[in-house]
Order: C-alpha cells, then sequence, then structure tokens
C-alpha cells in the first residue's frame, strides 16, 4: 500500500472517529436534557373534572361542580385555593432540576408512599396527570415531586408543590359570611346572660336600651362582619362535643327590614370558640379575637360620658 493510500485511510479514519464522537456527544446532550426537564402535559383548565391529593393520613378529592364552583369531599371548596393550583399546573415546564434517580432517596425527599402525596388530574375521565409530591425545597422557593411509577425526583420551583402540600381543610371555603355595612340595620348580641341590641336610626347608631352607640365602635362592628371566615373546621370528635344549646354567645345581624343577614351562635374553648350559623350544620373553629370582634361587650359600643 502506498502512501498516499495509508494518508487517505488516516484521514478517513479521522473524519469517522469526528462523526462517531459528535454522535455520541448528541445522544449524550438529548438523554440529559430529557432526564433534567419535567414537563407536565397540557392541562385545560375548563375540562379539568376532578383532583385527588392522597396522603397516609389525609385525602382531599376536589369535584368541579360548575364552572365556577368546587367541592372538596362533599363540603364547598375555596374557589381562589382551586384557582391557584389550575394556575400553577397550566405551567408545563417550570424550572426543574434532576436531584435524585434512586428509591433509597425518595423518603427523604417526602416522595415515598408513607411521606408523599399522590396527585391525579382528572378530565373528562381521563388521567392527564400523575404526580407524587413531596417535602418543600431547602430554600423554599419550590418543591420535590416525581411521576407516579418513576423513580427520578426533580426540584421543581414556583407554588405547585406548595398548594399540593395543603390538607384537605386548607381547600374548604372558610368564608362563614360577608356583610355590607349599610345594608345592616340593627345587631342583637348575647355574650353570657347580658345582651344589647343596636338599632340604625336616622342621626345614627344607638342602643335600645336607650343613648347612643360608639360610632367608630360600630363601625368596627361592622367591618368585622364585611367578611367572616374561619381558621378551620371541626372534626367528627369535635363536633359531637360542641354544645350550643345554649350558646355561649350569639349575634344576629338585620336588615333594615328586620329579616336576618346572618346570625351566628358560639361555644367557647379552651383555645377559642366553635362556631356555626343558627341554622346550619358546618362547625367552624374560630380564634377568641376574631369572635371578641363580632360580639364585643356592650361597654365597648356605648358612648362613654365626659368627666
Amino acid at each position: 500500500m502506498s502512501g498516499k493510500q495509508l494518508a487517505r485511510l488516516a484521514v478517513l479514519l479521522v473524519v469517522l472517529l469526528l462523526l462517531w464522537g459528535a454522535a455520541a456527544l448528541a445522544r449524550r446532550r438529548e438523554t440529559v436534557d430529557t432526564s433534567d426537564r419535567f414537563t407536565l402535559p397540557k392541562i385545560p383548565r375548563d375540562q379539568v373534572d376532578s383532583i385527588r391529593i392522597a396522603r397516609a393520613a389525609d385525602t382531599a378529592v376536589l369535584v368541579r361542580q360548575d364552572s365556577a364552583n368546587w367541592r372538596v369531599n362533599g363540603h364547598p371548596a375555596s374557589s381562589t385555593a382551586v384557582g391557584d393550583l389550575l394556575t400553577a399546573l397550566e405551567d408545563t415546564a417550570p424550572a426543574a432540576e434532576l436531584v435524585a434517580e434512586r428509591p433509597a432517596s425518595h423518603a427523604g425527599l417526602g416522595v415515598d408512599s408513607a411521606g408523599g402525596a399522590r396527585v391525579q388530574i382528572v378530565a373528562k375521565g381521563k388521567v392527564l396527570a400523575d404526580l407524587v409530591s413531596g417535602h418543600s425545597t431547602r430554600d423554599m422557593d419550590g418543591g420535590y415531586l416525581r411521576y407516579a411509577g418513576k423513580n427520578e425526583t426533580y426540584a421543581v420551583r414556583g407554588r405547585l408543590a406548595d398548594l399540593l402540600g395543603r390538607s384537605s381543610d386548607d381547600w374548604r371555603d372558610h368564608r362563614i359570611a360577608a356583610v355590607a355595612g349599610d345594608s345592616v340595620g340593627s345587631v342583637e348580641v348575647t355574650r353570657g346572660r347580658r345582651s344589647y341590641s343596636l338599632r340604625r336610626t336616622a342621626k345614627g347608631w344607638s342602643l335600645a336600651s336607650g343613648g347612643a352607640a360608639d360610632s367608630a365602635a360600630v363601625a368596627g362592628l361592622l367591618g368585622a362582619f364585611s367578611q367572616v371566615e374561619a381558621s378551620g373546621f371541626a372534626n367528627g370528635a369535635q363536633i359531637d362535643s360542641a354544645k350550643f344549646t345554649p350558646p355561649d354567645r350569639r349575634v344576629r345581624v338585620l336588615r333594615k327590614d328586620g329579616t336576618p343577614l346572618v346570625a351566628l351562635v358560639f361555644d367557647s374553648t379552651a383555645s377559642g370558640f366553635w362556631v356555626r350559623s343558627d341554622t346550619g350544620r358546618t362547625i367552624y373553629r374560630m380564634e377568641a379575637w376574631t369572635a371578641d370582634r363580632l360580639t364585643p361587650a356592650d361597654t365597648t359600643v356605648k358612648v362613654r360620658s365626659k368627666k
């Protein structure tokens, strides 16, 4: 074989080696890019029928009622909370980092069967996404997620993991009442054995027993009823122990024609109050300071005499 032929073979070998190396690098990049990427399928928010978030000790099943309302475990759900979750699910490719590839890492990241939350998004009877959600990341800027049935775990930035970490009670609608102040004609408050009534008149607010009421105190009372929210809900055992006959406190907010806008009864506890509508069944947990705003003592609404 001549020298020229050997030179040509050497050049051809170098070219082949370069082509093989380029192809291997391309395959490696493709593999890395694919494994490092956490993607969700397109989830049309108006087509999602239900969302199931199941943990070992707590399961929340969110079910769409209509275009605007959802229920969670049979109770009215917070439209804001559900809306936040649907918005987070619309980000099909959030910033993410592959942090583990073996099942041995799952428990530490909270994505194992014992500590993780199994999340299934269903639209028209089809499961669009099946995930396991775990702990928050150390910087609290995201959380750990993996696909159900897969070992790879990702640190996913954004609100998705945090929202999936909510308990079933967190998904419930905490609103008890919302009353416009200018629609109120009178307020009746009972605290133990003491009761009083406030009446709106052409000149302002007055006590039914006589005398003007403190306008600032009444404004604060009406403001408290503009948005009444619970801090939580009674569980089965707490429902059985709550006693509203007779209630420790009672408040009725009435329209100008005397019809009720809201009527609540209170049962005191060591740490706050159980509250429900006088005709309702849902028993809410309320902090003591909130209950005090809704049922202020009579001494606080009276005009103080000037000395």
